[in-house]
């Protein structure tokens, strides 16, 4: 999970506990388990899109990141 962990932190800058943090929180709402959502993302680097459901939530844990960095 180190390695998600900083794959995380390279797409969306934050730091390693905002990572994981992401990671659950993905994995929470698009009820994936942790680990498949992290397989999905190193599927990513090989041309795999993510599932619909991992990408919507995604979007949604960014756009949270982001809101929370504006405070």
């Amino acid at each position: 999970m180190n390695m998600m962990t900083a794959m995380v932190m390279v797409l969306a800058p934050c730091s390693s506990e905002r990572a994981w943090d992401l990671l659950v929180e993905v994995s929470q709402h698009s009820n994936v388990e942790l680990r498949d959502v992290a397989a999905t993302l190193v599927a990513t680097t090989k041309g795999q899109e993510l599932p619909q459901a991992i990408r919507r939530e995604w979007r949604r844990a960014l756009r949270h990141l982001h809101t929370l960095e504006r405070r």
